[in-house]
């Protein structure tokens, strides 16, 4: 397995640096996650034309048909600045399409996802934010020959401006995926006043919502889904946590108590390798587990799970100390440090918290049974 950038990456990464270099700052996140849309759709379609939509829809549909290790390195990047962007949301939508639907499902929507003409997301959880499949609050009935969606998702990310939701319902005990249009009668969605001003989230209704039977996907790929969000996530996640590290060490070569940089101090000193240890930690990981979608898919969901519980941990603890050594500034809302650690706090719980991770690594190690009964 690789490890090491083709040329064609290492562009790619150099693309994704300059247009978050250009677009990012703290007035333009602020900005663009407090607006309607929550995110500014100029630097959206900036990403669209440098085809950041279109990475992981297959060549067959107008995409780029690359792989996770290009998904993790533009969302890395994104991640370093807090970028309000559909990117996740949609790029993990284009994913449950390319693995659960149809042929025709995929010719009818990822097209339109590659070009930047759609964006979309997924509804993957009950109201409460769980992703266990038991969690999952939609359901599906048979009308005719269609079916009528029912039930509710919260904490779904963009639900509230993206023109595609593909809902996790389920049917007859299954849980299929669903192809739901904005604007659909029945449907309603609310945008959530959270944590994270630098990320969008909805919850949405949905009261008798008309599904024909063409909208309704294979069963069985709920777990892939999540494995790809997390193993997504996990890349944004670590690009923060690295960022918040980067700019609290400048500030500790900078802020002068008692004659000399706070950097100098050992405890300061040491607690800041203890951090850059954490980083380096989820990099690693999440650069294997995005190898291992497109080298070792057997291997997948492990990874993911490992990567989203390692950069989770480096991304609330960076951001934590980020205010902690920026002293008195750094509890002011005018400091970014609020931004790195609301952040940290809300993507730790996204896609499953620390706790379902681990069961997923425990299950993948041959200690499922056993942990569940400790439990």
């Amino acid at each position: 397995m690789s490890f090491i950038f083709t040329d064609e990456q290492t562009m790619l990464l150099d693309a994704a640096t300059r247009l978050v270099e250009e677009n990012g700052g703290s007035a333009a996140v602020r900005a663009a996650g407090a607006s309607d849309r929550g995110y500014d759709a100029a630097v959206w379609q900036q990403m669209v034309e440098m085809g950041w939509s279109a990475i992981v829809v297959p060549e067959a549909q107008g995409g780029l048909g690359l792989g996770q290790v290009e998904l993790s390195i533009v969302a890395a990047a994104a991640g370093r600045a807090l970028l309000p962007s559909p990117l996740l949301s949609t790029a993990i939508a284009a994913r449950a399409l390319v693995l659960a639907g149809t042929p025709a499902q995929q010719d009818r929507w990822l097209p339109q996802i590659a070009a930047g003409e759609l964006t979309a997301t997924v509804a993957l959880t009950g109201v409460e934010g769980c992703y266990r499949p038991g969690d999952v609050a939609a359901t599906l009935r048979t009308d005719g020959d269609g079916y009528r969606l029912d039930g509710s998702a919260g904490f779904v990310l963009d639900g509230h401006d993206a023109g595609l939701i593909i809902v996790a319902a389920k049917l007859d005990g299954e849980i299929r995926f669903v192809a739901v249009p904005r604007g659909e009668a029945g449907l309603s969605a609310e945008r959530l006043p959270w944590l994270d001003i630098t990320r969008a989230a909805a919850r949405l209704g949905f009261d008798n919502v008309t599904v024909p039977a063409d909208a309704v996907m294979a069963g069985g790929r709920f777990a892939d889904v999540l494995a790809f969000a997390n193993a997504t996530l996990a890349a944004e996640q670590m690009g923060a946590a690295a960022a918040a590290l980067d700019i609290t060490v400048d500030y500790a070569k900078q802020r002068v108590q008692f004659g000399q940089p706070i950097g100098a101090f050992q405890a300061v000193k040491h607690a800041l390798a203890d951090l850059a240890l954490l980083v380096e930690a989820a990099t690693s990981a999440v650069w294997y587990a995005a190898a291992c979608a497109d080298q070792r898919p057997e291997e997948f969901a492990e990874a993911a799970a490992t990567a989203k519980l390692m950069a989770s941990d480096a991304i609330v603890k960076c951001s934590a100390d980020m205010i902690h050594y920026h002293g008195g500034i750094g509890y002011t809302w005018e400091h970014d440090a609020h931004l790195y650690f609301r952040r940290g706090r809300t993507s730790a719980s996204l896609f499953g918290d620390a706790d379902a991770q681990t069961k997923i690594i425990a299950d993948a190690i041959g200690l499922g049974a056993e942990t569940n009964d400790a439990a």
